[in-house]
């Protein structure tokens, strides 16, 4: 099978899984129970019966719920994700414009860090494995990976902004900084693109501690997951046979045993990149970062429906293109595997 035919069958397969994400969801968003049109216009739904009655109408909220299914899939299919009552009733996906490109942010520093410190880590593990170093990084990355998201972030906050004063508490950048003008709409990018270094620095500030808080929670699974794959290949008969050739200990340490562990660092990226994703919505509502968590967070506070549904086909979305680069970059580290 070739790389093209590959990509063709994980893309129609991951649509059928978007499919069964997207009902699911729906079943469960819609058996919480209650009226969720009392819960959209909260007071004013007892003054306006004649509102109450648009509303229900409009998003048939009175028939059956394959009917109302058949609607939400249809407008899916033509772009339109519904409104968001949590954000005044407008469209979702505009919220989804203005927030998804700050959880991209924090997502993207807590990937780079995650991945680079555990493979720094895991490599340094493996070097002195068994020594106090070794011992030393068992005990840090166990220490983040037991801890959830949320406590790593207030234990952060605590340090770095209440002791120490270095970094600040919340927001995606100084108030009394305007947001640049959207091009790409990731606003530490278009600060850059518009020249606006003083918004790059302040946002490089707020998204130091959001995204720390994520891949100290991460990172300690490259680490373990890297330390045995080199450990393993390390006692392998083809390193054997290089040390019996007279290379040196770092050159078959580096060259045949890190890049044959890195293959298992690749099939974890998928996994790291949907842990850190959906770990933004504790993490952003700490922080009060103005991303896509923090959205998600208050639509389930206020059963917003159609919220809750286009933020979870995001986040599936997300996933499925994780998984499917993890695939392809197998072929990238080690050309002798076969995506068949």
């Amino acid at each position: 099978m070739n790389t093209a035919s590959f990509i063709l069958r994980r893309l129609f397969l991951g649509i059928f899984v978007l499919l069964g994400v997207v009902t699911i969801t729906f079943i469960l968003a819609h058996s919480l129970g209650g009226n969720p049109v009392y819960a959209w216009l909260g007071r004013t739904a007892s003054s306006h019966p004649q509102l109450v009655q648009l509303y229900t109408e409009k998003y048939h909220l009175n028939d059956p719920l394959y009917i109302q299914y058949y609607y939400y899939i249809t407008g899916l299919l033509q772009g339109n994700l519904g409104y968001s009552p949590a954000k005044g009733f407008i469209p979702v996906s505009q919220v989804i414009v203005e927030t998804f490109p700050y959880t991209l942010q924090i997502a993207f520093f807590a990937i780079v860090i995650s991945i680079v410190l555990g493979v720094v880590l895991g490599v340094v593990s493996a070097r002195f494995h068994h020594g106090p170093i070794d011992k030393s990084i068992r005990a840090f990355y166990l220490a983040g990976i037991s801890s959830p998201a949320f406590f790593i972030a207030l234990i952060l906050l605590i340090v770095f902004t209440y002791f120490f004063h270095l970094l600040p508490t919340g927001n995606a950048a100084d108030p009394s900084l305007l947001t640049p003008k959207p091009i790409t709409y990731i606003p530490m990018l278009d600060s850059i693109i518009e020249g606006d270094y003083a918004y790059f620095a302040s946002s490089i500030q707020h998204v130091i501690l959001p995204s720390l808080s994520l891949a100290l929670g991460t990172f300690g699974v490259v680490v373990r997951v890297l330390r045995s794959s080199m450990l393993d290949i390390m006692r392998s008969n083809y390193v054997r046979t290089a040390r019996a050739k007279g290379l040196k200990e770092n050159t078959v340490f580096f060259k045949h045993g890190l890049r044959n562990a890195m293959i298992s660092v690749v099939t974890l990226s998928s996994f790291i990149v949907t842990w850190l994703i959906t770990g933004t919505i504790f993490v952003e509502n700490i922080f009060s970062y103005p991303g896509m968590g923090e959205y998600v967070f208050t639509a389930l506070i206020v059963q917003d429906y159609p919220g809750i549904l286009a933020t979870t086909i995001i986040f599936a979305v997300i996933i499925v293109i994780s998984n499917l680069v993890a695939d392809i970059l197998y072929v990238v580290v080690d050309p002798q595997i076969r995506l068949g």
